[in-house]
């Protein structure tokens, strides 16, 4: 729990590196781009090759602690259990291929190519979504992040509604913390059951939802007083606009997926582990 309340409070790191230049509309394409293009292919080294280039990004923006730690605990657990379970010879449907043995008490079980695989391939397509959604989420601007919404003619209500969930999160899940600090201070027990953790959560969730309801009405309030529903023309305080890196990312994109084109086409897809379409019965 407190990896994921770490990630909650994060807000974006704004710094100087190519990644924070690019405009969000390039990084949420490259979200959506390396998410679909994971699941066209059924190799986990193209899965890794993804995901190496993201979080070399990440490395470079200074915001790759969160995305690891986030990996950390959803990805590789996954790996841990799925890769054992489907590998060896207890029900998937699908394994043909041996490449090994494992030999356990003076027994030995066959490991199968096409459980191996498989249990690799699908927590590393979902670690690439989570590292590129993160990476868009932690390296772009709000204020530059509506003015890129606003270009894209998105409701302006629609835009301060996105925007207003990425700054409640984090200060919900700091408000959280400093509610349970305090509830302990004041002789809360967490040493306890599931039961009794659950009960002791309402002595949090009760006083957070009554001070998110203050501050959803303050900030309604201020909102409506500063002329948030008037029928005036908006302005911005940033122009988005593409600028010549965004159009060099995008160029980079295109030539890859050209590449990748290619490769499907003529080596198919699983260019480098050569696993069979378990799907298709091998």
């Amino acid at each position: 729990m407190s990896a994921g309340v770490s990630l909650l409070k994060r807000a974006t790191v704004d710094i100087d590196t190519f990644v924070q230049r690019l405009d969000g509309r390039v990084k949420f394409l490259y979200f959506i781009w390396a998410t679909a293009l994971v699941y066209v292919f059924y190799d986990p080294f193209i899965n890794l090759i993804f995901l190496a280039v993201t979080l070399l990004m990440a490395f470079h923006a200074r915001v790759a602690r969160p995305i690891l730690t986030t990996l950390l605990v959803i990805v590789v657990p996954w790996i841990l259990i799925a890769v054992p379970i489907l590998s060896l010879p207890l029900g998937f449907p699908w394994n043909k291929t041996v490449i090994g043995y494992i030999e356990v008490m003076g027994v030995k079980y066959p490991v199968y190519l096409e459980g191996f695989g498989w249990g690799f391939t699908w927590p590393l397509r979902i670690a690439v979504a989570i590292s590129s959604a993160l990476l868009f989420f932690l390296t772009t601007n709000q204020a530059r992040l509506v003015a890129t919404l606003f270009e894209m003619r998105v409701p302006f209500k629609a835009i301060y509604a996105i925007v207003a969930t990425f700054q409640f999160i984090p200060l919900l899940a700091r408000e959280a913390d400093v509610i349970m600090q305090a509830q302990t201070a004041r002789g809360l027990r967490t040493d306890v059951g599931l039961v009794g953790r659950v009960k002791n959560y309402l002595a949090v969730v009760i006083p957070l939802t009554l001070s998110t309801l203050n501050r959803v009405q303050t900030r309604a309030i201020a909102l409506e007083s500063r002329g948030f529903s008037s029928p005036a023309k908006k302005t911005l305080l940033y122009e988005a606009r593409l600028a010549a890196l965004d159009y060099a990312f995008l160029a980079g994109m295109l030539i890859a997926t050209l590449l990748l084109a290619l490769v499907y086409t003529y080596i198919g897809y699983s260019p480098i582990a050569r696993l069979p379409w378990v799907w298709g019965g091998g």
